[in-house]
Protein backbone atom coordinates (compact mmCIF):
# COMPACT_ATOMS: atom_id res chain seq x y z
CA UNK A 1 0.00 0.00 0.00
CA UNK A 2 1.37 3.54 -1.03
CA UNK A 3 1.81 6.43 1.69
CA UNK A 4 1.87 10.02 1.12
CA UNK A 5 4.49 12.39 3.13
CA UNK A 6 4.10 16.14 2.62
CA UNK A 7 7.19 18.15 3.76
CA UNK A 8 6.50 21.71 5.04
CA UNK A 9 9.29 23.69 4.74
CA UNK A 10 10.03 27.46 4.87
CA UNK A 11 11.55 27.81 1.45
CA UNK A 12 11.36 25.47 -1.72
CA UNK A 13 15.07 24.83 -1.71
CA UNK A 14 15.08 23.44 1.87
CA UNK A 15 12.01 21.43 0.63
CA UNK A 16 12.94 20.28 -2.34
CA UNK A 17 16.88 19.17 -0.45
CA UNK A 18 14.68 17.32 1.99
CA UNK A 19 12.10 15.21 -0.80
CA UNK A 20 15.67 13.98 -2.36
CA UNK A 21 16.73 12.46 0.52
CA UNK A 22 13.13 10.44 0.42
CA UNK A 23 12.42 9.55 -2.74
CA UNK A 24 14.11 6.46 -2.95
CA UNK A 25 11.88 4.59 -0.74
CA UNK A 26 9.58 2.10 -2.34
CA UNK A 27 5.65 2.78 -2.66
CA UNK A 28 5.97 6.12 -1.46
CA UNK A 29 4.84 9.62 -2.82
CA UNK A 30 5.98 12.61 -1.12
CA UNK A 31 5.25 16.09 -1.67
CA UNK A 32 6.12 19.61 -1.09
CA UNK A 33 4.62 22.78 0.41
CA UNK A 34 6.86 25.61 1.10
CA UNK A 35 6.92 29.49 2.31
CA UNK A 36 3.80 29.71 5.15
CA UNK A 37 1.56 27.91 7.31
CA UNK A 38 -1.86 28.43 5.14
CA UNK A 39 -0.31 26.69 2.06
CA UNK A 40 1.34 23.99 4.21
CA UNK A 41 -2.20 23.42 6.01
CA UNK A 42 -3.82 23.34 2.53
CA UNK A 43 -1.48 20.96 1.38
CA UNK A 44 -2.69 18.61 4.23
CA UNK A 45 -5.94 18.78 3.52
CA UNK A 46 -5.58 18.09 0.20
CA UNK A 47 -2.75 15.64 0.29
CA UNK A 48 -3.40 13.76 3.56
CA UNK A 49 -0.12 12.52 4.58
CA UNK A 50 0.25 9.43 6.37
CA UNK A 51 3.75 11.36 7.61
CA UNK A 52 3.72 15.34 7.46
CA UNK A 53 7.91 17.04 7.81
CA UNK A 54 6.66 20.16 9.71
CA UNK A 55 9.13 23.13 9.66
CA UNK A 56 8.58 25.43 12.67
CA UNK A 57 9.92 28.78 10.92
CA UNK A 58 6.79 29.59 8.92
CA UNK A 59 4.96 32.64 7.63
CA UNK A 60 1.93 34.46 8.60
CA UNK A 61 1.13 30.67 10.82
CA UNK A 62 4.60 29.39 12.39
CA UNK A 63 4.54 25.65 12.84
CA UNK A 64 3.22 25.30 16.01
CA UNK A 65 0.02 27.07 14.94
CA UNK A 66 0.03 24.59 11.91
CA UNK A 67 0.92 21.69 13.95
CA UNK A 68 -2.13 22.91 16.31
CA UNK A 69 -4.75 22.90 13.65
CA UNK A 70 -3.67 19.80 11.31
CA UNK A 71 -4.04 17.75 15.19
CA UNK A 72 -7.39 19.15 15.94
CA UNK A 73 -8.81 18.25 11.86
CA UNK A 74 -11.95 16.58 12.91
CA UNK A 75 -12.05 15.78 8.87
CA UNK A 76 -9.32 13.32 8.66
CA UNK A 77 -6.90 11.14 10.40
CA UNK A 78 -4.13 13.03 11.63
CA UNK A 79 -0.44 12.32 10.34
CA UNK A 80 2.39 11.34 11.92
CA UNK A 81 4.64 14.20 12.39
CA UNK A 82 8.05 15.29 12.45
CA UNK A 83 8.56 19.08 13.73
CA UNK A 84 11.72 20.39 12.57
CA UNK A 85 13.48 24.09 13.50
CA UNK A 86 16.74 25.50 13.81
CA UNK A 87 16.42 26.62 17.45
CA UNK A 88 14.39 25.80 20.64
CA UNK A 89 13.34 26.70 23.96
CA UNK A 90 11.31 24.84 26.79
CA UNK A 91 7.88 26.13 25.29
CA UNK A 92 8.82 24.94 21.61
CA UNK A 93 9.40 21.40 22.79
CA UNK A 94 7.23 21.11 24.91
CA UNK A 95 4.29 22.25 22.79
CA UNK A 96 5.41 20.32 20.00
CA UNK A 97 5.18 17.67 22.10
CA UNK A 98 1.94 18.30 23.37
CA UNK A 99 0.16 18.73 20.35
CA UNK A 100 1.17 15.38 19.06
CA UNK A 101 4.63 15.76 17.64
CA UNK A 102 6.52 12.25 17.34
CA UNK A 103 9.88 13.71 17.11
CA UNK A 104 11.89 17.17 17.11
CA UNK A 105 14.99 17.25 15.09
CA UNK A 106 17.21 20.01 15.55
CA UNK A 107 18.50 21.77 12.54
CA UNK A 108 20.92 20.71 10.61
CA UNK A 109 20.51 17.24 11.20
CA UNK A 110 21.63 13.77 9.35
CA UNK A 111 19.95 12.50 6.21
CA UNK A 112 20.13 9.16 7.34
CA UNK A 113 18.36 10.09 10.90
CA UNK A 114 15.25 11.32 9.11
CA UNK A 115 14.94 8.69 7.11
CA UNK A 116 15.29 6.13 9.56
CA UNK A 117 12.34 8.15 11.51
CA UNK A 118 10.07 8.15 8.46
CA UNK A 119 10.63 4.51 8.31
CA UNK A 120 9.71 4.32 11.84
CA UNK A 121 6.36 6.07 11.36
CA UNK A 122 5.52 4.31 8.60
CA UNK A 123 6.36 0.81 10.52
CA UNK A 124 8.93 0.13 7.84
CA UNK A 125 11.59 -0.65 10.89
CA UNK A 126 11.80 -2.15 14.25
CA UNK A 127 13.03 1.04 16.30
CA UNK A 128 16.07 -0.10 18.62
CA UNK A 129 14.95 -0.34 22.20
CA UNK A 130 15.44 3.26 23.81
CA UNK A 131 12.56 6.21 24.15
CA UNK A 132 11.15 6.99 20.84
CA UNK A 133 11.78 10.76 21.21
CA UNK A 134 14.94 12.27 19.83
CA UNK A 135 17.93 14.14 22.00
CA UNK A 136 16.22 17.25 22.05
CA UNK A 137 13.61 16.64 24.47
CA UNK A 138 15.73 14.87 27.16
CA UNK A 139 18.85 17.07 26.81
CA UNK A 140 17.02 19.64 28.14
CA UNK A 141 16.86 18.00 31.07
CA UNK A 142 20.19 16.95 31.29
CA UNK A 143 21.27 20.53 31.05
CA UNK A 144 18.50 22.00 33.72
CA UNK A 145 20.21 19.28 35.83
CA UNK A 146 23.65 20.21 35.73
CA UNK A 147 23.06 23.76 35.92
CA UNK A 148 21.19 23.22 39.14
CA UNK A 149 23.95 20.76 40.54
CA UNK A 150 26.54 23.73 39.88
CA UNK A 151 24.60 26.77 41.37
CA UNK A 152 23.09 28.43 38.66
CA UNK A 153 20.09 30.41 40.25
CA UNK A 154 16.91 29.41 37.63
CA UNK A 155 15.50 33.06 38.08
CA UNK A 156 18.21 35.24 36.75
CA UNK A 157 18.29 35.71 32.91
CA UNK A 158 21.89 34.16 32.59
CA UNK A 159 20.44 30.54 33.16
CA UNK A 160 17.93 30.59 30.37
CA UNK A 161 20.99 31.89 27.79
CA UNK A 162 23.46 29.27 29.58
CA UNK A 163 21.29 26.57 28.66
CA UNK A 164 20.31 27.63 25.42
CA UNK A 165 23.92 28.13 24.47
CA UNK A 166 25.11 24.33 26.03
CA UNK A 167 22.48 23.10 23.86
CA UNK A 168 23.75 25.01 21.02
CA UNK A 169 27.05 23.33 21.31
CA UNK A 170 26.05 20.05 22.57
CA UNK A 171 24.22 19.85 18.74
CA UNK A 172 27.12 22.00 17.16
CA UNK A 173 30.05 21.91 18.56
CA UNK A 174 32.00 23.93 16.08
CA UNK A 175 30.04 27.09 18.19
CA UNK A 176 31.84 27.29 20.93
CA UNK A 177 35.04 28.35 18.74
CA UNK A 178 33.10 31.01 17.67
CA UNK A 179 31.14 32.21 20.71
CA UNK A 180 30.97 36.17 19.96
CA UNK A 181 30.26 35.59 15.94
CA UNK A 182 27.69 32.47 16.34
CA UNK A 183 27.07 31.54 19.96
CA UNK A 184 26.34 34.86 21.75
CA UNK A 185 23.89 35.95 18.58
CA UNK A 186 21.80 33.04 17.94
CA UNK A 187 20.86 33.14 21.74
CA UNK A 188 20.30 37.04 21.28
CA UNK A 189 18.24 36.13 18.32
CA UNK A 190 15.82 33.24 20.26
CA UNK A 191 15.09 35.63 23.67
CA UNK A 192 15.09 38.80 21.14
CA UNK A 193 18.01 40.26 22.55
CA UNK A 194 21.59 41.49 22.19
CA UNK A 195 24.83 39.44 21.85
CA UNK A 196 26.70 41.90 24.49
CA UNK A 197 24.02 41.54 27.08
CA UNK A 198 23.70 37.34 26.67
CA UNK A 199 27.62 37.53 27.50
CA UNK A 200 27.18 39.48 30.38
CA UNK A 201 24.17 37.65 31.70
CA UNK A 202 26.06 34.41 31.51
CA UNK A 203 28.97 35.99 32.88
CA UNK A 204 27.09 36.76 35.72
CA UNK A 205 25.60 33.79 36.34
CA UNK A 206 28.80 31.73 36.09
CA UNK A 207 30.37 34.44 39.06
CA UNK A 208 27.01 33.61 40.99
CA UNK A 209 27.47 30.11 40.50
CA UNK A 210 31.31 30.55 41.76
CA UNK A 211 30.29 31.86 45.13
CA UNK A 212 27.11 29.73 45.61
CA UNK A 213 27.54 26.79 44.36
CA UNK A 214 29.46 23.59 45.73
CA UNK A 215 33.36 23.48 45.37
CA UNK A 216 33.53 19.76 45.90
CA UNK A 217 30.74 19.49 42.86
CA UNK A 218 32.71 22.77 40.23
CA UNK A 219 36.34 20.93 40.83
CA UNK A 220 34.74 17.63 39.67
CA UNK A 221 33.17 19.16 36.58
CA UNK A 222 36.23 22.30 35.96
CA UNK A 223 38.83 20.97 37.14
CA UNK A 224 41.81 22.53 36.42
CA UNK A 225 39.84 25.64 36.03
CA UNK A 226 39.69 26.50 39.43
CA UNK A 227 42.90 27.31 40.90
CA UNK A 228 43.79 30.46 43.08
CA UNK A 229 45.67 31.94 39.66
CA UNK A 230 42.66 31.29 37.28
CA UNK A 231 39.33 31.67 39.29
CA UNK A 232 36.12 30.56 37.20
CA UNK A 233 36.00 29.68 33.69
CA UNK A 234 35.37 31.67 30.59
CA UNK A 235 32.40 31.79 29.71
CA UNK A 236 33.50 29.48 26.62
CA UNK A 237 34.91 27.29 28.84
CA UNK A 238 31.98 26.72 31.15
CA UNK A 239 29.88 26.07 28.30
CA UNK A 240 32.35 24.09 26.45
CA UNK A 241 32.78 21.82 29.88
CA UNK A 242 29.78 21.48 30.44
CA UNK A 243 28.49 20.24 26.52
CA UNK A 244 31.41 18.25 26.13
CA UNK A 245 30.01 15.96 29.60
CA UNK A 246 26.97 15.74 27.79
CA UNK A 247 28.22 14.56 24.88
CA UNK A 248 30.37 11.62 26.54
CA UNK A 249 26.81 10.65 28.66
CA UNK A 250 24.99 10.64 25.46
CA UNK A 251 27.38 7.87 24.37
CA UNK A 252 27.64 5.99 26.93
CA UNK A 253 30.49 7.20 28.12
CA UNK A 254 31.90 7.45 31.77
CA UNK A 255 31.64 11.69 32.86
Amino acid sequence: MSSTILIGAESKDYADQLRSLLAGKADVQCYTAWGDGPSVLAAVRDKKPDVLLLDMLLARLDGLAVLREVMSSRTAKPPRVIFMTSFINDRISAEAAALGADYLFIKPFEASQISERVDDLLGRRVPAAKPRRERPFSLYAEVTGLLHTVGVPAHIKGYQYLREGVILAVNDPEAINAVTKVLYPTVAKQFQTTASRVERAIRHAIEVAWERGDLEVLQNIFGYTISNAKGKPTNSEFIAMIADRLILKSRGEAV
